[in-house]
């Protein structure tokens, strides 16, 4: 709702369309760039793939740790021998229950198999450090993997393969056009007017004879003493992406 102003009293305000939001888009993790996958002026989704840096010596890292992390030999072998000696030392304290061996054999065979665990815990132990060190790998390869965070369009691209990208400064900037944010500057005396999700009508200067509604999204409670006016923040649809931003418009208030 507008509040209670007469119906006659239309205010046509001048505004502007913009993305909701622009994000700039910068490396991780400083490195070559390996391959740009999008341009200026292409339409992204939220979780593409937009840019790679060179990742040769972690794929050789994630190749040796999924190795080490998925290799059973050592356990298996060791599991094979402590199965010999417990067997073995079933039959040494049948003997020394029988008085047929001395008390040392029984100890030296005991101290053979808690050896044995024993080297079989580190070797497990190895296996899972090897997981460890591949979820750390993979987490670092995931850094040289530059996604997009928002559905949007491309508006600058600043890096090309083989060029050199570092944490300072951005490579790209998407903007996000859906929904388009609608700025205006609104007298004092209608600050009782204008009420969160009010609905008001745009029309853009590129397509004047086109209406469209806006939503009203945000509505300052600090005004601008100098000019007398407080912001307002409409927000309009723009599913198909097909209104452009950073142009003028009017409202009908």
């Amino acid at each position: 709702m507008l509040g209670t102003a007469p119906a006659h009293a239309l205010d046509i305000r001048s505004c502007v369309v913009m993305p909701s939001q622009v994000v700039e888009i910068a490396v991780e993790v400083p490195g070559l760039v390996k391959s740009v996958n999008v341009g200026r002026g292409d339409v992204v989704k939220e979780g593409d793939v937009l840019l790679k840096l060179t990742d040769t010596a972690l794929q050789a890292q994630v190749a040796l740790a999924t190795r080490r992390a998925s290799d059973e030999t050592q356990i298996t072998g060791v599991d094979a021998r402590i199965k010999v000696l417990e067997g073995q030392l079933e039959r040494v304290k049948i003997l020394y229950e029988r008085e047929l061996i001395a008390m040392r054999e029984l100890d030296r065979v005991e101290a053979e198999l808690i050896g044995l665990y024993q080297e079989r815990d580190r070797v497990i132990a190895d296996r899972d450090l090897a997981a460890i060190e591949l979820t750390r790998i993979n987490a670092l390869l995931d850094q040289r993997t530059v996604i997009s965070p928002v559905n949007g369009i491309v508006t600058a691209r600043n890096a090309d393969a083989g060029e050199y990208a570092d944490e300072q400064g951005a490579v790209m900037s998407i903007a996000t056009l859906d929904p388009l944010h609608v700025e205006i500057f609104v007298p004092q005396d209608m600050a009782n007017q204008i009420e969160i999700g009010a609905e008001i009508e745009i029309r853009l200067e590129t397509q004047p004879d086109l209406a469209h509604t806006a939503v009203v999204e945000v509505v300052d409670r600090v005004f601008d003493a100098a000019s007398g006016t407080f912001g307002v923040r409409l927000s309009l649809p723009n599913p198909g992406q097909s209104l452009p931003a950073g142009v003028r418009c009017t409202a009908r208030l």
